[in-house]
């Protein structure tokens, strides 16, 4: 709408004085006279009267221009092309910007919070979200008890999301529970037949039994956080929610543990169980719940690492045919190992399994080759493989290249072993991965000495190694193992492109006669060792302040080249 031009706003305004000269004549002739000394009090209560008149007028005039105003703000409001969507879609936007309330962390602002924000925008705003019960159905903790009950009321009798727990975090890590903890526990709970879903903290086992056993027929969603570990126990043949029969697409579990049905389970898509240590699962009791689980997609199992594998029978391994991501942490590698060896997973895409193989370093090569037979197929994109070596773990990452564009991913960390101990178990094989390779990336964290040499011989003819990173170490073993030959090359590394030192020991003097050994100079001469390998790419070292020698570095960057080497003095120690 295009703004009143200056002749627009006199016209209207010379219409407006001249309506109300028309409307208070008398009036204004009568004010004309205040100068006679005759006019008496009479007439003062005239004019007075009168001047009563022009206000109420004024203040009428005013009224309708508000009105007007009003009118083509609403006029100009219903021209946006968002207004002109119908209800139901301009209702589904909403209810999409919002999802992010509804699994938060414990912090920012809540759902009702957002939702009141929305309401100010305008009144059809106000009137579309005040109408629609759906809107109002997600209520949390963090909201004062007025307007959860409002909320409640509002929503009508549609099906509710409940939020009386952050996302994230084990209890122990929350600190005071927030006010009104338990007064929104009940009033959770009288409301059981609308639940759709439900994030719920609880201090015991009889607020864990009084949840459970609430009778809540829609329930689609179950997120438990128990404050203590505890167990949930039926008696004389009770079940979950009273056997009202929810179809539970998502079950998450901390700190509780529960019987296991298979009405429960059956339709599971996402399965998650942990902080449990006197009452954790055994092998053969989450394999039996696997079982049910008949179209769970996402699993993630995180339980005390000393559970050990009780005596079972050999089963018959089974197939979840959709899952999609697993997730073991830390659990110990024979309760892995068994777990690997039962499941069948053709439509895997993501594996992490973090690990603690104290004692058990014997079973880390099949468990490193149980998960990668979880993959189906062979793998027929490039893909890269990371390993990071630190004196007690181990990382090493499988993931699709730049240029691949896929999807698949393996990640496995091993805990409490010397990492160059299980360094050989988790390098690429010829014709043994199952894994289109496309390069290696290697990072050392922290080595000795000893561990660190003995760590580099291991990577003697490992192909498409093309990243090194060294940190914290000593360097003299890298230097000496990438001028001399292995048994399998010239050169160690021989593919070498990028090399990363950070806040690391070794001799200037020693750099620079490995640059030159390996990438040329007047006093090398290396004619009888073959070609030299590739130049570098991108060779970074990062010192502490002052540590750096800067005049033989300087050196060795007019042999590599000004273009990729770059020297930082930005380490804090």
């Amino acid at each position: 709408m295009n703004p009143a031009t200056p002749a627009t706003v006199e016209f209207v305004v010379d219409i407006l004085l001249q309506s109300i000269r028309d409307e208070n004549k008398d009036a204004l002739e009568a004010m004309s006279k205040l100068g006679d000394p005759n006019i008496g009090d009479e007439m003062l209560g005239q004019v007075d009267g009168y001047a009563g008149a022009i206000k109420s007028t004024l203040d009428d005039v005013q009224r309708r221009l508000l009105d007007k105003m009003a009118a083509l703000h609403t006029e100009h409001n219903r021209m946006i092309p968002l207004h002109r969507l119908p209800i139901e879609i301009f209702v589904q936007i909403i209810t999409g910007a919002l999802e992010a309330f509804r699994t938060h962390c414990w912090s920012g602002q809540t759902h009702l919070g957002r939702l009141a924000i929305l309401c100010r925008v305008c009144k059809r705003w106000k009137d579309v979200i005040g109408s629609t019960p759906s809107l109002w159905a997600t209520i949390d903790i963090r909201d004062p008890a007025a307007i959860t009950s409002a909320a409640i009321s509002r929503s009508s009798n549609h099906p509710l999301n409940i939020i009386g727990a952050p996302s994230s975090g084990p209890p122990k890590y929350w600190g005071s529970p927030p006010v009104g903890w338990k007064q929104f526990e009940n009033t959770a709970i009288m409301h059981s037949t609308r639940w759709r879903s439900i994030q719920l903290v609880v201090a015991s086992s009889e607020d864990a039994q009084a949840l459970v056993n609430a009778p809540a027929p829609g329930l689609q969603s179950l997120e438990v956080k128990s404050m203590t570990e505890c167990r949930v126990v039926f008696r004389r043949g009770g079940s979950m929610f009273e056997e009202a029969g929810p179809r539970l697409r998502r079950l998450a579990l901390h700190g509780l543990a529960i019987p296991w049905r298979e009405c429960t389970l059956r339709d599971l898509r996402y399965l998650s169980i942990s902080g449990l240590d006197e009452f954790a699962p055994s092998c053969g009791e989450i394999l039996g719940v696997l079982r049910m689980c008949h179209a769970l997609v996402e699993m993630d199992l995180s339980l005390r690492p000393a559970a050990t594998v009780e005596p079972i029978n050999k089963e018959r391994p089974f197939p979840l045919t959709q899952l999609h991501s697993m997730s073991f942490r830390p659990l110990s590698p024979s309760w892995t190992s068994v777990l690997l060896e039962t499941i069948r997973t053709p439509s895997v895409r993501r594996v992490s399994l973090d690990l603690d193989f104290s004692g058990a370093e014997y079973l880390f090569p099949s468990v490193i080759k149980r998960a990668r037979t979880l993959f189906s197929t062979i793998i027929d994109t490039p893909y890269q493989l990371e390993i990071s070596v630190y004196p007690a773990h181990l990382d090493w990452v499988c993931y699709p290249s730049e240029r691949s564009g896929g999807d698949w991913r393996l990640d496995i960390t091993a805990r409490n072993r010397p990492a160059s101990e299980l360094l050989e178990a988790v390098l690429p094989e010829k014709n043994a991965n199952r894994f289109a390779l496309d390069s290696v990336t290697i990072d050392f964290d922290g080595l000795g000495r000893s561990e660190f040499s003995a760590a580099l011989q291991k990577l003697d003819g490992v192909e498409r190694m093309l990243d090194f990173g060294a940190s914290c170490c000593g360097l003299e073993p890298l230097f000496t193992y990438m001028t001399g030959a292995t048994k399998a090359h010239d050169w160690g590394l021989p593919e070498l492109e990028k090399l990363f030192i950070y806040d690391c020991d070794y001799d200037a003097a020693q750099l620079l006669d490995m640059v030159l050994t390996r990438y040329g100079g007047e006093e090398s001469d290396t004619s009888d060792r073959g070609d030299r390998p590739p130049p570098l790419q991108r060779m970074s070292i990062h010192h502490a302040p002052g540590e750096a020698d800067e005049e033989t570095l300087g050196l060795v960057e007019d042999i590599v080249g000004h273009g990729c080497f770059m020297l930082g003095d930005d380490v804090e120690r």
